[in-house]
């Protein structure tokens, strides 16, 4: 019972297979041009895009067609290595083309000796991208509206999403995209590939670990989702955790201590009180600064503070903003929720895409645990109310087995990551013959762009494997000290 935008967030923070390439696919070759780009001067010089034509279903490879949409990076040596690496994106749902930008830091120096090709999986970004429509113009949902008739709503706008790609849903799953990935392989002519990928990501790569192992050089996987559990049956357990490092991290931390407490036991107050009792609360609009009025309830708190957990610098705030909440001063909090409600900060997810995996490869994990509520919220119970009737795909028998392989891997994990902590991470590494696995203790969702990551990830792609004191330097990427204000600080002294 959450409104729209939150409920996107909700989802992205949660995540019949044919057995290859089809002939077309395998003779296909794909031609790339020299793009046109959007920024001035351009973030990358020298990228290339195109697209593959795959068929939409394998089985019928006369029907329907859709484009396979491909940026490459050219490496910037004369004499590249014949291996380039494959960018994964994750959601699911999230097109890998679009974070290109945010990753040219992390690749820099592999894109000295090696091509980095970003590829949009199937059902995302410019590959026929499966997408909700948003409410119609002046439809859009008072966000002054009571959670239950929001909820509601919501739930009749993707009810008219799954009729509209009910037909569709079945070829967007994530053997369907690991098939276009070998596609794509072939077509560009590379012998063997390197793979990353992050959070959903990183199960399309254990995926094509299982089928297609004789294409891979190597991997790095960020974040650990592997396919044989139902990540959000374990969604408010993992982000307890999270807060609770967090909440000790505070108390550990004497000035954060003092002006703060327990910043757990707040939050677990703070969303009590607010699921008794919701208040408005005036957002300002992150451009214009105009505020609007909104109905702060306890789903939209809960899925503040696990979004929060995301991020190093949102996580940091969160003492700070939990406990002036608690006190009954929601400013800081409504900051928060601006920066949340803008369109523009959320990742792009192709929201029907996700669903489809979700409902459908999630739903139906064995599971080995109940859920946990997080903050007195079950947070897989509005992902099951949609999966209800959202169309139903079958998966391989062998989808949930687990994935052996002797490939060379990297697997990273944050010690803070509310989502895919290092448990899963460690439960990949038992099967994988020739894999490290390194933690980032201060890292939260995501491990590559934090401190010595992306030097790692170099190293290892060139070498296969990383020296003892080159791994020491993940221990460097310790928790930030939470924030503690001027004024905080000044009653402490006092």
């Amino acid at each position: 019972m959450i409104d729209q935008r939150l409920w996107v967030v909700l989802l992205l923070t949660l995540l019949c297979a044919c057995e290859g390439a089809t002939e077309s696919a395998r003779q296909a070759t794909l031609e790339l041009v020299p793009c046109e780009h959007k920024d001035s001067p351009p973030t990358v010089g020298g990228s290339e895009c195109g697209s593959l034509a795959l068929a939409e279903n394998p089985a019928a490879p006369a029907a329907s067609t859709i484009d396979i949409h491909v940026l490459r990076w050219p490496a910037i040596s004369a004499a590249p290595q014949a291996d380039p690496i494959f960018i994964i994106a994750g959601g699911p749902g999230q097109s890998a083309i679009e974070i290109a930008d945010f990753l040219v830091g992390a690749f820099y120096n592999l894109r000295k000796n090696r091509d980095i090709v970003f590829i949009d999986q199937r059902g995302t970004g410019a590959s026929h991208a499966l997408v909700c429509e948003q409410q119609e113009q002046g439809q859009a949902l008072p966000l002054m509206e009571y959670a239950e008739v929001s909820h509601a709503r919501n739930l009749e706008r993707l009810r008219k999403c799954a009729a509209t790609w009910a037909e569709h849903a079945a070829y967007y799953t994530t053997d369907y995209a690991v098939t276009d990935l070998e596609a794509v392989r072939q077509a560009l002519g590379y012998e063997q590939i390197n793979l990353w990928g992050a959070s959903y990501g990183t199960r399309v790569i254990l995926r094509y670990l299982q089928r297609y192992p004789q294409s891979l050089r190597a991997v790095v996987m960020d974040g650990l989702a592997p396919v044989h559990i139902a990540l959000p049956q374990y969604a408010g357990r993992d982000a307890e955790r999270a807060l609770q490092k967090l909440s000790d991290d505070c108390l550990a931390h004497a000035e954060c201590a003092h002006a703060y407490g327990n910043v757990a036991e707040k939050a677990q107050q703070l969303a009590a009180r607010l699921a008794q009792e919701p208040v408005e609360i005036a957002v300002p609009h992150p451009l214009s600064g105009q505020s609007t009025a909104v109905r702060l309830d306890q789903e939209k708190l809960v899925s503040l503070v696990r979004f929060s957990l995301y991020d190093r610098l949102l996580a940091r705030l969160l003492p700070h903003t939990l406990s002036l909440a608690e006190a009954g001063d929601y400013q800081v909090l409504a900051a928060l929720m601006a920066q949340l409600l803008n369109s523009d900060s959320l990742p792009n997810i192709a929201e029907a895409m996700h669903l489809t995996v979700l409902c459908n490869e999630d739903a139906a994990a064995p599971i080995a645990t109940q859920s946990q509520p997080f903050l007195g919220v079950q947070l897989q119970t509005p992902v099951q109310e949609v999966c209800d009737f959202w169309p139903s795909v079958a998966v391989p028998e062998d989808f949930y087995s687990v994935v052996q392989s002797e490939v060379p891997a990297l697997l990273l994990s944050g010690g803070r990551d509310p989502v895919t902590p290092p448990p899963w991470g460690e439960q990949v590494l038992q099967h994988l013959s020739a894999a490290l696995h390194l933690v980032a203790p201060g890292a939260h969702h995501g491990v590559t762009g934090e401190g010595c990551a992306a030097d790692l990830i170099t190293d290892f792609i060139r070498d296969l494997t990383l020296t003892e004191e080159a791994q020491q330097c993940m221990q460097a990427i310790q928790p930030l000290l939470p924030y503690v204000s001027q004024a905080a600080g000044e009653a402490v002294s006092d």
